[in-house]
């Protein structure tokens, strides 16, 4: 794929503990390795508590406040060149990165 620029992938999340391990470990084998950010937006179940376990993963905590500003916060702490944006309820292909970052390094 020629020059690679860094992805950031940013995930809000609330109460997400049915879903976010899934997500995460779709994330996590991506053949592009991106930095991945978990924004917690005062979450009440365990949901911190399995982003915990997964030492190589960012996460950010904030008081409920929306899924908003929990991207932006993502955004801002992100060291990415390229934001990604998903939700905690998704799983990905190991492609899915490469795939739709392709068209923006290659032009």
């Amino acid at each position: 794929m020629g020059n690679s620029l860094s992805i950031s992938v940013i995930i809000p999340t609330f109460n997400s503990s049915q879903t976010i391990k899934a997500c995460l470990e779709s994330l996590i084998k991506q053949s592009l390795k991106p930095e991945i950010i978990v924004v917690d937006d005062g979450s009440k179940d365990n949901t911190k508590t399995i982003v915990q376990s997964f030492p190589q993963i960012k996460l950010l905590t904030q008081t409920h406040q929306g899924p908003a500003k929990a991207r932006n916060l993502g955004a801002k702490k992100a060291t990415g060149q390229i934001l990604v944006f998903v939700d905690a309820d998704m799983e990905f292909d190991q492609d899915f990165l490469k795939d739709l970052t392709q068209p923006i390094i290659v032009n």
